[in-house]
Parts: structure tokens; sequence; C-alpha cells
């Protein structure tokens, strides 16, 4: 595996995100009240710490998802892929944004204004019941991180390669681009141990890895190592 950046793909396919949870005829509400815009790789669309309150769906694309630590320098929270809805929160509650959000190469997205936003889900309460779904399953993905700080370098590792792949929406895109550094700093682990950790997943025949590349070849084993 390459030390700068690896692809990450996985078979089968992601679970539903925000867009896969509605019918095309709230598609085609939600389009006619936002505006899609198209984001160059690297763009930001959100800092960190900022007041803004308009809410993003990935149209096509990867959006990175990081935040400040404690000691300087950044750590990935998440990686959002087609379908997924960011920014919901602050929309929400109005405060400021938790988190900076970046374009992983080139993206379109559909933008709503905060009120907007509001209007919808109060007229169309099936899509609030999708708002409400992602953000029920994004805490109990914070909750169950929470609770793999303290496992081995192995269940944190394998826990992100099913968080990236296939909860974050990467699988509907085929691959995301990470590097080792970052894969470290999500699994709470050094890239030495990261680096044993996937080869031993490559020999036990769980991965595949090549130049920029990492092919989950067995999801349901790394559902059994996270255990």
């Amino acid at each position: 595996m390459n030390r700068t950046a690896a692809t990450i793909t996985v078979h089968p396919g992601g679970v539903d995100r925000f867009w896969g949870l509605l019918t095309p005829a709230e598609h085609a509400v939600l389009g006619a009240a936002g505006t899609e815009r198209e984001y160059t790789s690297g763009a930001v669309i959100c800092h960190e710490g900022e007041v803004t309150r308009h809410v993003l769906v990935v149209r096509r694309g990867l959006l990175r998802v990081t935040a400040t630590k404690a000691g300087g320098g950044e750590k990935v929270l998440a990686v959002r892929g087609a379908g997924d809805i960011v920014g919901e929160r602050s929309a929400i509650d109005g405060l400021p944004r938790s988190a900076t959000v970046r374009a992983l190469g080139a993206v379109r997205a559909l933008i709503l204004s905060a009120s907007a936003f509001a209007s919808l889900c109060q007229r169309h309460p099936r899509i609030a019941w999708a708002v409400l779904t992602v953000v029920v399953a994004r805490q109990r993905d914070a909750d169950r991180q929470r609770l793999q700080i303290s496992g081995t370098a192995t269940q944190r590792v394998a826990a992100v390669l099913i968080d990236v792949a296939l909860e974050r929406g990467i699988a509907d895109q085929g691959a995301v681009s990470l590097s080792q550094e970052e894969l470290a700093g999500i699994a709470g682990t050094s890239r030495e141990s990261l680096v044993r950790v996937l080869r031993s997943l490559r020999e036990e025949g769980v991965i595949s890895t090549g130049r920029r590349k990492i092919e989950i070849l067995a999801v349901e084993r790394l559902y059994d190592l996270t255990t």
C-alpha cells in the first residue's frame, strides 16, 4: 500500500443514504427548494467554528469532514458520499459548524438554506423522518466509536474500514483516497500498527492491497473482528 494515499473499495454495496430514504416525488421537492452547485477538488464547503446554516445533499463525489484536535492538527471524522446530507445540525440549532468540510475530488451538491430546510421538514413528515433516521444512525456510530477506543488495533482498524467503506457512502462511489496517516488517526493507532493490521488482514484474505488501494473482500469477517 502506498504511503501517501490509498483507495478503499468494498463488496458488496453499502446502505441507503438520506437521499435513498426518499421517494422520487420528495427528490423533486428537495430539488425545487435548493440549488445545485459544483465544487472543485480541495474546495472548503464550510469551516469549523463559522456560523452558516445551509444544508447540503451530496449528489456526486465525496466530502471529507475534519475537526481540530486538542493538541493541534486535524482529525478525520467522516467521509460523506452521494446521497448523504451534511450540515443538518447547524441548520437546526443555529450553532457554529462543528467541523470543516472539504471536497475530495469534484463534487456536486444540492444546497438548501436553513429556512427552506425547516419548511420542507415541517411540510413533509417523511423528509423530517429521513433526517431523524440519519441523525440517529450517526449518533450510534459515534457511540460505537467511543466504545472501540479501548479495543485492540485490529478491532479499531476493522471498525474504521467498515465505517469508511460502508456507512459513509463510499461503496456507492467505489473508492475514496485517504492517507495511511489519516486511516491511523481515525482508528486511534500508529501508522506502524496500521501497517501490521493491514498485513494481517491481507494474509487472512479479508482485504487485498495494491498501489493506493485497499479492497475489502470479506465484509462479514470485518464485523467479526470488531466484536
